[in-house]
């Protein structure tokens, strides 16, 4: 009897424990969330057009499409199609594995955290994360940003891990990366900091010669991998001139609506990407932050994570000089003048022609700055200087790209989420001894500020969510043609939108932008020169009055124009 009673205390005992665990709890949260996210995605609809072009190349990939602009990163498109291949052709799936790669980055976000915080500063800080409104509002829309930047966490966790417990998670890394990379090309640069964890960090691993030659082997086997796919789909050469235009930023986003040269544009707009207003606002400011107007939570969170990390400067650099750490090495001095050199290069060459020198400045400037602050002190400065890179390396290409588009700071936002909580971190241990509640001290205040976040988040989201988006009328629109010209398949069809209705007609569609013509005689013009028997526009307001085409439908603000 007493046995029996002492198992199920012990079993009621581990089930508590596991209740208790931040991981657990993380899980939970993130998963409830992601689901209502789901569900609010597949009622309003696609947010934007390459998320039609992902599902259009999905279905080449499971054999039923023609794809288009194949040179773009395949891993989204090949993962959604196989829901395809399953049967389940919808574009909910393309939502459905954004939410699934969404839990697993944040789940590695959390591993990652843990390398430097415990369970609750973890936890918080994994929240904080999710909360940003720029990673809630595209968590499960489609995109291939996300999941780039799951992949990514991934691969800087496993090489922490393999740096510093056990190397064979190395071999994990450079498949991961070149995920990454294929998910999203910009994701390559986390090669960076990954590259610079492993240089110094590489005296710990046994066996080198063992570890280098098979990552050596995988890297060849990759990449041989990775020539065949292009070759195979006949886009290699589009492929290689994509990437040349953008290591040398030839392509400036001239004549693109999202065309912006102003390089401070990420860094102004910080606030808006922790914190909105919530309450009220448009789908478009919860997509692109920058529309709408930061919450001064965003503000509160700002300037406490800002005091923790000078606390945080000042504790090394007060235990460095009161104990002459590195101090009677007679290079220090030239190290701290090449230090602010390199900043300074970076800064001076952060431009459109010159941000892969920039580069270059800022990651010897890491290794500067690694170097200089290391000591008993900063246990964890190598990976500090990691994350800080990643944001930087991010922050310094994305912002001298010519096209600025907010969703595009998701790259940056796990390094941001780790800053705060570092910040805060310090800032809470600080004010730690004049807080009496032990449940306070030790988990309390985090908790609350993880409850903060996530509501304002949510109050947020809620507020600024429409009941469909406009992409759910041209698929009405497309589905209306379907029945009153059972012959559209062999008609020509043009369309400002041609990703959206080539899904939903599941044919070739044409592209026909009015922006681009004088008036609309010239478009009108065009598209009778072309032969198009419909043209269906979605963008255009008012509606135009096309000379020899008559409007014959209307699906909200998507019309329908007929050839007469």
């Amino acid at each position: 009897m007493d046995n029996a009673r002492n198992k199920y205390r012990s079993a009621f005992a581990n089930l508590s424990k596991i209740y208790r665990n931040p991981l657990f709890i993380l899980t939970i949260i993130t998963a409830g969330i992601t689901a209502y996210l789901l569900e609010v995605q597949m009622k309003i609809g696609v947010p934007y057009w390459d998320v039609f072009t992902y599902l259009n190349n999905a279905l080449y990939f499971a054999g039923t499409g023609k794809g288009s602009i194949l040179y773009l990163p395949p891993v989204v498109p090949f993962l959604t199609s196989l829901f395809f291949k399953a049967g389940y052709i919808s574009l909910n799936a393309i939502f459905i594995l954004d939410s699934i790669l969404f839990i697993i980055g944040v789940i590695g976000l959390y591993f990652l955290l843990r390398e430097r915080f415990n369970g609750i500063q973890s936890l918080t800080g994994s929240l904080i994360f999710i909360s940003f409104p720029v990673v809630l509002a595209w968590a499960t829309a489609g995109g291939i940003d996300i999941p780039g930047v799951s992949f990514s966490i991934w691969a800087i966790y496993l090489t922490v891990l393999g740096m510093k417990k056990n190397p064979k998670y190395l071999y994990f890394v450079i498949p991961l990366m070149m995920l990454a990379f294929l998910t999203r090309y910009t994701a390559g640069l986390i090669i960076l900091p990954v590259l610079f964890y492993a240089i110094i960090n590489i005296r710990q691993i046994q066996k080198i010669k063992k570890v280098a030659a098979g990552i050596l082997l995988e890297l060849i086997i990759l990449l041989s991998g990775f020539l065949y796919v292009y070759m195979h789909l006949g886009t290699i050469t589009s492929f290689y001139s994509l990437l040349a235009n953008v290591l040398t930023s030839t392509s400036k986003g001239l004549g693109d609506v999202a065309y912006n040269p102003n390089y401070w544009y990420y860094l102004q707009n910080i606030p808006n990407y922790i914190s909105l207003a919530p309450f009220s606002g448009t789908y478009q400011q919860l997509l692109n932050p920058s529309a709408g107007f930061a919450s001064i939570l965003a503000y509160i969170i700002i300037l406490i994570a800002a005091v923790g990390l000078i606390i945080y400067i000042y504790k090394i650099l007060h235990f460095k000089f009161k104990n002459k750490v590195n101090f009677q090495n007679k290079y220090t001095a030239t190290k701290a003048v090449s230090l602010i050199i390199l900043i300074a290069g970076s800064i001076l060459t952060f431009n459109s022609t010159q941000y892969l020198l920039s580069e270059v400045f800022l990651f010897g400037a890491c290794f500067l700055l690694y170097n200089l602050l290391k000591s008993p002190e900063a246990k964890n400065i190598d990976l500090d200087i990691m994350m800080l890179l990643w944001f930087g390396a991010y922050l310094i290409f994305q912002s001298t790209l010519g096209v600025k588009v907010d969703r595009y700071f998701i790259t940056m936002a796990p390094a941001l989420a780790y800053f705060l909580i570092l910040g805060l971190s310090e800032f809470i241990n600080k004010i730690k001894p004049k807080i009496k509640n032990k449940d306070l001290k030790s988990w309390g205040i985090y908790s609350i500020i993880a409850l903060i976040f996530l509501s304002s988040a949510m109050v947020t989201y809620i507020g600024h969510t429409p009941k469909k988006t406009f992409t759910k009328d041209i698929g009405d629109a497309s589905n209306w043609i379907k029945g009153y010209d059972p012959d559209y398949t062999d008609k020509i069809i043009f369309s400002d939108y041609p990703p959206a209705v080539s899904w939903y007609l599941k044919k070739g569609i044409n592209g026909g932008f009015p922006r681009f013509y004088k008036n609309p005689d010239d478009f009108a013009n065009a598209l009778q020169n072309k032969s198009a028997d419909y043209y269906i526009d979605s963008l255009s307001e008012p509606k135009l009055n096309l000379k020899g085409y008559q409007l014959i439908k209307n699906f909200g603000n998507v019309a329908v124009y007929k050839r007469i």
